[in-house]
């Protein structure tokens, strides 16, 4: 083979190589694809974010940081300028969070809507629009334990105060005393358990006791049988009486009241004869004197 065939030989490979880097470098870089600029706004920290980072919604590839920036307006904050898909359904309730790749310790862009506010939001290269930046469970964690480590420090003082000499002193006296009661309580659980023999006994007597009351409401509902018997019967006797008082009284009371005046009469007789007997015996054989007929009466005569 001469050198002219080496020349173009190698001249094609050029080309072809040439050809396949162009090609590469279209297809990594997605050439001929329309994006949509936006900012990620954050005060917090961006490591392990980088440009050409990859940017998720979802999940699903959306893009790429372009660059990373000051806010020239207000330094505390963070411009992470992201180019995205123009066909994305960027809203207003749209939201930004890191996520940081465990190994490695690079960051990526990962989006979220909360579907609240489903109008657009409109962007404009020169003037990208505002994606807030939430902080990510990472980063909650790591407030949380600097809070957890300050309330440490806090409680590790208040312990130094806490277990000063005096304190110590006193904490000493306190297990002491926990120990001389713990003797004690032991003594008691001895105690305790000579009573807990004595309960069968107890608890038979109890029993007995218990058979003694049952016999006795026995004999007391014999009794209530019986007073309610009795209570019966006077019920019956009272009306019986009531019936013979009203007997009496409507009856027997009148009779009696006629035979008391008779009997009055009679006595009243009896002691007018007796007054005339004693005054004159001779009344009994030759009778009662003639009474002179007074004025009115037959045989009246007027003395002259």
């Amino acid at each position: 083979m001469g050198r002219e065939s080496y020349a173009f030989l190698t001249g094609l490979f050029v080309v072809i190589l040439g050809a396949a880097s162009i090609i590469v470098a279209l297809w990594l870089g997605n050439y001929g694809e329309e994006y949509n600029s936006y900012y990620v706004v954050t005060q917090g920290s961006v490591s392990g974010l980088n440009p050409e980072s990859t940017v998720l919604y979802r999940g699903v590839n959306a893009g790429k940081v372009s660059s990373i920036s000051f806010d020239p307006k207000d330094r505390r904050n963070i411009l992470v300028r992201v180019e995205l898909n123009k066909d994305l359904p960027i809203t207003q309730g749209t939201y930004a969070k890191l996520r940081v790749q465990a190994l490695t310790g690079l960051a990526q862009v990962e989006l979220f809507d909360t579907g609240e506010q489903p109008e657009p939001l409109p962007t404009d290269p020169d003037n990208p629009a505002r994606i807030p930046l939430r902080p990510s469970l990472f980063d909650k964690l790591t407030e949380s334990g600097q809070d957890i480590l300050t309330q440490l420090g806090i409680l590790a003082n208040r312990l130094n105060s806490l277990l000063n000499e005096g304190n110590r002193e006193r904490i000493q006296r306190i297990l002491e005393s926990v120990a001389i009661a713990a003797e004690q309580l032991a003594t008691l659980e001895e105690s305790m358990d000579e009573m807990l023999a004595e309960v069968p006994a107890l608890s038979g007597e109890a029993q007995r006791m218990m058979a003694g009351i049952s016999r006795l409401t026995d004999e007391l509902g014999t009794a209530v049988k019986e007073i309610r018997s009795l209570t019966k019967t006077t019920q019956d006797l009272v009306a019986a009486g009531n019936s013979a008082s009203e007997v009496i009284v409507e009856t027997t009371l009148p009779k009696i009241n006629a035979l008391l005046d008779e009997t009055r009469s009679v006595a009243t007789n009896i002691r007018d004869l007796s007054d005339m007997l004693r005054d004159d015996p001779r009344t009994l054989l030759f009778g009662p004197p003639k009474q002179v007929p007074g004025p009115g009466e037959p045989g009246f005569r007027e003395p002259k």
